[in-house]
């Protein structure tokens, strides 16, 4: 039941962060660079790698990484987290939970990847090669969550299974062209109608 509820919150401060996000991507993506849907990187600020900014070669002290924006910087707060807190205490459960919520964080990390790629370039047409290969990691560990509910209906664990596997499908968010918090919020719903039931189970 603990883990229920840390997956609500995870999912209500995913929505929040959205917020963030979908208020700076797009001004970020316009002030990028791209070449045949490839991102370039901004020039300012950056060097090649082992240049200076004169073209000399650059000491190992000055070949530092760029800043994150802050909504990368608050998307990795979210799972270092409540992403961590729900992975640990699903370990804790052990089996089917603990392997599906090992598919839970390596879908938000591939999601953390897309969201840097939009931040260094502008969006490609999202029914050519680029954009699917880079949502590709995304939808592939997605599927991995759903596929362990699938394979388990006889479970005893199916309705906190399905939990988990509604809720995945926030992160698709990313590939909604209007508002992605309203996504979010539809996709939530799903999660808390197998929730609830997990809550009713477990209620003393």
């Amino acid at each position: 039941m603990a883990s229920m509820n840390n997956l609500t919150t995870l999912i209500k401060r995913l929505e929040a962060a959205t917020s963030r996000l979908e208020d700076m991507v797009p001004t970020m993506t316009d002030q990028s660079a791209v070449s045949n849907g490839v991102a370039s990187l901004p020039e300012s600020g950056l060097t090649a790698p082992g240049a200076d900014a004169r073209g000399g070669a650059a000491s190992p002290s000055q070949q530092t990484l760029a800043p994150l924006p802050p909504a990368i910087d608050d998307f990795d707060a979210l799972i270092n987290g409540d992403v961590k807190t729900f992975v640990n205490m699903s370990e804790e459960i052990g089996g089917l939970v603990a392997e599906q919520s090992a598919a839970v964080l390596r879908a938000f990390a591939a999601e953390r990847k897309f969201l840097i790629v939009t931040t260094k370039a502008k969006k490609p047409d999202i029914q050519s090669p680029v954009y699917m290969e880079v949502l590709k990691d995304l939808q592939a560990t997605m599927g991995v969550v759903n596929d362990i509910r699938e394979a388990n209906r006889a479970s005893p664990l199916f309705k906190h299974l399905s939990t988990v596997s509604e809720g995945i499908n926030v992160l698709i968010w990313v590939a909604n062209e209007n508002k992605p918090a309203e996504t979010i919020t539809e996709m939530l719903s799903s999660a808390q109608f197998w929730g609830n039931r997990v809550i009713q189970d477990y209620k003393e």
